[in-house]
């Protein structure tokens, strides 16, 4: 998947969760007891995965530009 992608992803996650959050402060839900709220976990569930995935795809993008740069230099390497 490509950053902007999970980039949206979370951000609809995020005004999900925050809207359901709404919801159970106008029941006067506190919010230790959300937790026993199957779809608050599972919105919190879906936006924490999305976070991960962000931090995987720049890992990789990390990966990537470290493996370019070592290839441009190898080939300026065998060009001298």
């Amino acid at each position: 998947m490509d950053r902007q992608r999970v980039e949206r992803q979370l951000k609809l996650a995020q005004e999900s969760l925050s809207q359901w959050v709404n919801q159970l402060d106008a029941e006067k839900v506190e919010e230790k007891a959300r937790t026993k709220n199957a779809k608050w976990r599972s919105l919190d569930a879906d936006v924490r995965q999305l976070k991960r995935r962000l931090i995987a795809i720049g890992q990789l993008e990390e990966r990537e530009a470290a493996a370019e740069k070592r290839r441009a230099e190898r080939s300026e390497a065998a060009a001298d």
